[in-house]
């Protein structure tokens, strides 16, 4: 039970989190990007003239569909309808959330910036993979690279709402045996997966599984996850990347990895090992573009 001063201390960070002018908002360009794409009536030109309005969006988005990652030795692509056709309207949604949400987070101190978004995109193309790869789970709709992507973003909301607070608390819990997520609400009353849930929720046009697993990312790996796969894939996307030294950089606990559920869904260790190196290269192809 929360004592008075994690009491106040919460409810203070949740009504910050209520007032519009005190959080970063979605970039325009994503919520008329996302509307678009889901248009039935929207075609390839309504949705390259829309990115073509955002010419460092446009250009990030030529230039990664002609990296080695996306390319695969294909023609070189010349314009973004090109792009667009090489990607997919789902890749470029979810990259144009890579390219653009970091962007809204650079306030705040305490935090090594480019550790954080590469453990979030890692975690991302781990959950993409993880979900093609599970075949125990039944998802319809492919949400898991931006559940992963978001997955950490209290911690973000965490350091921009109360930056000095936050990096104080930071500096004291180096070391520390206890996870993240109980540190911070022994502290502030609230944890980073619970603001970040609220946060996304209340401001940015996310679908709901998306919502739930970034307020449930921290729990472990069980079969009762399987009533929510996506957040499962979350869940075993990032214990990977905290194992395989694809960390935030925040936290220094090292939590036990469960490869006998692994196996149990079908994944062996040498599968893992290969899903691991298909990561990194991933991660090292996309950032070369992503965040220079």
């Amino acid at each position: 039970m929360a004592n008075a001063t994690q009491q106040s201390m919460r409810d203070s960070i949740i009504a910050m989190v209520g007032e519009k002018g005190n959080i970063p908002p979605l970039p325009d360009i994503l919520v008329r990007l996302e509307s678009k794409i889901e248009d039935p009536k929207s075609n390839i030109s309504d949705i390259a003239i829309l990115i073509e309005t955002e010419p460092i969006l446009s250009g990030r988005m030529i230039q990664l569909s002609n990296s080695v990652f996306f390319s695969r030795g294909g023609d070189k692509v010349e314009n973004l309808s090109q792009a667009i056709i090489r990607l997919g309207l789902k890749m470029i949604l979810d990259l144009a959330y890579t390219l653009e949400v970091p962007k809204l987070f650079m306030k705040g101190k305490g935090i090594n910036q480019n550790k954080f978004w590469q453990h979030s995109l890692a975690v991302a193309i781990l959950s993409r993979i993880l979900n093609q790869r599970l075949k125990g789970l039944q998802i319809e709709q492919d949400m898991c690279y931006l559940s992963g992507l978001m997955h950490d973003i209290g911690i973000m909301v965490f350091n921009y709402l109360i930056p000095e607070e936050y990096s104080e608390f930071l500096k004291h819990i180096r070391g520390a045996e206890k996870p993240l997520h109980e540190l911070e609400t022994e502290k502030f009353g609230i944890s980073h997966p619970e603001l970040g849930s609220l946060f996304i929720q209340k401001w940015w046009p996310v679908p709901e599984e998306v919502v739930t697993s970034v307020g449930k990312h921290f729990l472990t790996m069980s079969n009762q996850g399987k009533k929510y796969p996506i957040l499962l894939v979350v869940i075993i996307a990032n214990a990977i990347a905290n194992t395989y030294d694809m960390g935030n950089g925040i936290s220094d606990i090292e939590e036990p990895f469960n490869y006998a559920f692994l196996m149990q869904e079908g994944l062996s260790r040498e599968d893992l090992e290969e899903i691991v190196e298909e990561t990194r290269e991933s991660l090292y192809l996309a950032k070369e573009v992503l965040y220079k």
